[in-house]
């Protein structure tokens, strides 16, 4: 493949290269940059090579190798102008937040993504949308780069297609994607160990919260479409961050009757940030709309509008997409 012969052209060029995930980082952006990087640092080919996520990562990917190394934009040791980036599970380039300028500042960008919204934002843009994750992606650089599968590399991009499959739930679980977790698992990665870690060890407070958030939830259309909404004081109520979010979406669309599930929970700065799951619609299209985008039955966006405005808006054009599809 082009894009991928031309990232490692640039990868053998590069003295310095830093690694970037995407805001609100998940198991598959953390894991594929943690993973990349580990096969980066054994061709030692670059002198200096950097990870960086912005804000908090979450709880349930601390058990990550070498996740202690992931900086932030603001940390001193990082270059001003590195002579690679690469952006990691990033649909558009303000999702890279503060990193922005680590990735445009650089010589080269690349862009490495499995969203079918893409924009194409890098110098080299290696988008795969119809890999499962990006930790699907980077799994091919061993056999061209000549890299060893180590355990601790096995277990980072395991645990990036586990999670972006939903734990193999997902419609984008294919053959290639199970016979490269066949691979992870005998370099080491344990399936048990890491689906407790991801999905049965949350912290106390998460759990309550996202138990008041399901059952909370507001059921419309003759019980097809189902929201939760998750304001900044419901957040303090329980003490809990962003990330303690994660998940509820997901437990809401198990039910046998809904087509689209959504949480709306309100930004620090007052905005709405919407997760959409559905069964049959492409609400990657009504993301898109909004700035956002993902994959045709996951997706989300952030629109700049209050709760009331932004939920008021959505179910409109969630409404209307029912009954436009005679669902």
């Amino acid at each position: 493949m082009e894009a991928m012969n031309s990232l490692i052209q640039a990868i053998k060029k590069a003295k310095s290269v830093v690694l970037l995930t995407h805001v609100s980082p998940d198991g598959d952006t953390l894991g594929s940059v943690l993973g990349l990087k580990g096969i980066l640092v054994q061709l030692g080919i670059n002198e200096k090579i950097d990870a960086v996520t912005v804000g908090k990562i979450p709880d349930v990917y601390k058990f990550l190798p070498d996740i202690n190394t992931v900086k932030n934009p603001d940390d001193a040791d990082l270059y001003n102008k590195y002579d690679l980036a690469i952006s990691v599970d990033c649909g558009s380039a303000d999702r890279l937040g503060d990193s922005l300028d680590l990735f445009r500042n650089a010589r080269v960008s690349v862009n490495i993504d499995h969203h079918i919204s893409n924009s194409k934002f890098g110098d080299i843009n290696w988008i795969e949308p119809t890999a499962s994750s990006c930790g699907q992606i980077v799994y091919k650089l061993f056999e061209p780069l000549e890299a060893r599968l180590t355990k601790e590399i096995a277990v980072n991009l395991y645990t990036a297609i586990l999670t972006d499959t939903g734990g193999f739930k997902f419609e984008n679980t294919h053959a290639e994607t199970l016979e490269i977790c066949s691979e992870l698992i005998k370099a080491g990665a344990e399936p048990s160990f890491i689906y407790k870690k991801c999905y049965e060890s949350k912290p106390l407070v998460m759990f309550r919260l996202q138990a008041r958030a399901v059952d909370q939830a507001i059921l419309a259309e003759d019980n097809k479409i189902i929201y939760s909404i998750v304001s900044r004081k419901l957040l303090e109520s329980f003490n809990a961050t962003d990330d303690h979010v994660d998940g509820v979406v997901d437990a809401l669309r198990q039910i046998d009757t809904v087509e689209v599930a959504m949480v709306f929970k309100e930004t620090p700065k007052g905005n709405t940030k919407v997760s959409f799951r559905s069964n049959r619609i492409n609400i990657c299209e009504i993301a898109r709309f909004y700035g956002g985008g993902g994959h045709k039955l996951a997706a989300g966006c952030t629109i700049e509008k209050s709760l009331e405005e932004s939920i008021n808006e959505v179910l409109h054009i969630i409404k209307k997409q029912i009954k436009a599809n005679k669902i």
